[in-house]
């Protein structure tokens, strides 16, 4: 197969990978809006857009595979999942943190969701991040998002060291995914829901993806130190 047509289905890849971190954290945001808005709708919308990150994670999963199997990528796994770790941290940070995220956002909105589930109102997206580390919710948030995100890149990584095992792997990647739901049903989506019912919603909101950001934060320093100082 051409070169240039692998390196741009790896670009594809990694641009799937790093909207499915953006989108995980963006649902979180809109969940956040339900008092305000005034509508429950918002909950589904929340729900889809958090669903469609899950999708985003399985198609770069089977994308990734494909490149495997085939024995045709050209930068290699765990490049894939440097870049796509790294530009979703300045991402998630860009959405979080800039007034300048709102409108590709509404545009967004418009495009994916509106036609489906309605207008969300006119709320900015503008957002602020709590770093009160040492709240449950903000360690189980950084336990769920290292599960996740850790279900899709230890497979593949190890894999490559391993690849007697990749089998095992494979289903220990499942194992890690099928923790990290149990951890947020059980637990934080129950805290948020409390937190909605006292209208303490944005402070909640705010620990989750505080729990995101640094779990993404630690996910480049593990790429980091796995890419190049222990070679795999």
């Amino acid at each position: 197969m051409d070169n240039n047509l692998v390196s741009l289905f790896e670009v594809l890849v990694i641009l799937t990978l790093i909207g499915a971190q953006v989108f995980d954290v963006y649902a979180v945001m809109v969940r956040a809006r339900v008092n305000v808005d005034g509508t429950t709708q918002v909950l589904a919308v929340a729900n889809w857009v958090q669903y469609l990150a899950r999708i985003m994670n399985m198609v770069s999963v089977f994308s990734i595979s494909l490149l495997l199997e085939k024995k045709i990528t050209t930068i290699g796994v765990p490049a894939m999942f440097g870049y796509s770790m790294c530009a979703g941290l300045l991402f998630i940070i860009f959405v979080c943190r800039s007034k300048y995220a709102t409108q590709p956002l509404k545009y967004l909105q418009i495009l994916g969701f509106t036609g489906i589930f309605g207008a969300l109102g006119k709320k900015q997206y503008w957002w602020r991040v709590e770093w009160d580390v040492f709240s449950k919710v903000t360690m189980y948030s950084i336990l769920v998002s290292l599960l996740i995100n850790l279900a899709i890149i230890m497979p593949f990584v190890l894999s490559i060291k391993y690849p007697e095992i990749r089998m095992t792997l494979a289903y220990t990647g499942q194992l890690l995914n099928f923790c990290a739901s149990i951890i947020m049903f059980t637990y934080i989506d129950r805290v948020f829901f409390k937190a909605l019912d006292v209208g303490n919603e944005i402070n909640c909101a705010a620990r989750i993806i505080t729990g995101k950001l640094i779990g993404q934060m630690i996910l480049v320093a593990g790429v980091v130190v796995t890419y190049y100082v222990l070679k795999v």
